[in-house]
């Protein structure tokens, strides 16, 4: 019998079954491994790209220079979340069974949830003012670059224990 603390947010089974189709599973077989490529890539991109920009935010020192950096870090972020998320659903329909029933998919994906959430709440007080080179960073800009780092982080942390799965320390 195996316990884990996240068992509880397992997508149900019968969903997973539903949701899968062997005809792409052979499909996509002999190209999966470049679409995880590309997933991992795309994701360690937009990571990197957040966290500097968000960081930028939280260090007043860098308030001013960081509003260049910022107009040529838009548009490659925007393509590799896009690329990033793209993937992921793609290798979830590879094989919705095996990677559904992993105990941490459900909270990757609640913190994506709750990452895009932050994102839209920060759009217009945070990266907007940033972007057209306001120099004032608010404590609502300070709290929205927290949180992102947070919950990118966390995306990050449950991606990488997904892809390994159930901890030896968990089962019985």
């Amino acid at each position: 019998m195996i316990t884990h603390p996240f068992a509880f947010m397992r997508l149900p089974y019968a969903v997973l079954m539903a949701l899968d189709s062997r005809m792409f599973h052979f499909w996509l077989q002999p190209v999966h491994y470049l679409i995880r490529i590309v997933h991992i890539v795309s994701m360690a991109m937009f990571f990197g790209m957040d966290m500097l920009f968000d960081l930028g935010v939280l260090r007043p020192r860098m308030a001013a220079r960081i509003a260049p950096a910022a107009q040529l870090m838009v548009r490659p972020l925007h393509v590799t979340f896009a690329i990033a998320m793209l993937s992921g659903v793609v290798l979830f329909f590879y094989d919705p069974v095996h990677i559904g029933s992993r105990a941490y998919l459900t909270p990757k994906l609640l913190l994506i949830t709750l990452a895009m959430l932050n994102a839209l709440w920060c759009h217009r007080s945070v990266y907007l003012p940033v972007l057209r080179g306001n120099a004032a960073m608010s404590l609502r800009g300070r709290i929205g670059a927290s949180l992102s780092l947070l919950l990118w982080s966390g995306v990050m942390i449950m991606s990488c224990l997904n892809s390994e799965g159930v901890p030896k320390v968990f089962l019985r």
